[in-house]
């Protein structure tokens, strides 16, 4: 029920930003970024149950958090890539969306090399 409540929240002020965005009102980007800003913060409110959950999974079947953690970090960089970039499309700054996005991608391709390693670490130990 309390996302419904969000959800409904959320509709109303897009409402509103589009009859300031039709009254040339510069206020519709601050209100928009207020709005994803405010779903953003209660989904990640919500998460840290999962992510312990999970956390705890991990230990008990014994693999590294390490792994765990850096694909957390990499789920995160995507969120975060992904809400910055609509943010500038919606702004009207779609070359820098694309370069958020193209950033975003070579973060997570660095954050990734330890997971990478430790595969091929196993394979070849296999072989």
């Amino acid at each position: 029920m309390g996302f419904f409540k969000i959800l409904c929240g959320v509709i109303v002020g897009v409402l509103i930003a589009i009859k300031l965005k039709s009254l040339n009102s510069p206020l519709w980007i601050y209100l928009s970024l207020a709005l994803s800003l405010y779903v953003v913060f209660y989904i990640t409110e919500r998460l840290t149950f999962v992510f312990d959950f999970l956390d705890n999974v991990m230990g008990q079947i014994g693999l590294e958090s390490g792994y765990f953690e850096i694909l957390i970090k990499i789920i995160g960089i995507s969120y975060l890539c992904e809400f910055a970039s609509n943010i500038c499309r919606e702004s009207g700054f779609a070359a820098v969306a694309g370069q958020i996005e193209i950033g975003g991608k070579l973060a997570m391709m660095v954050m990734s090399m330890p997971i990478l390693m430790a595969i091929v670490d196993t394979i070849t130990s296999v072989l």
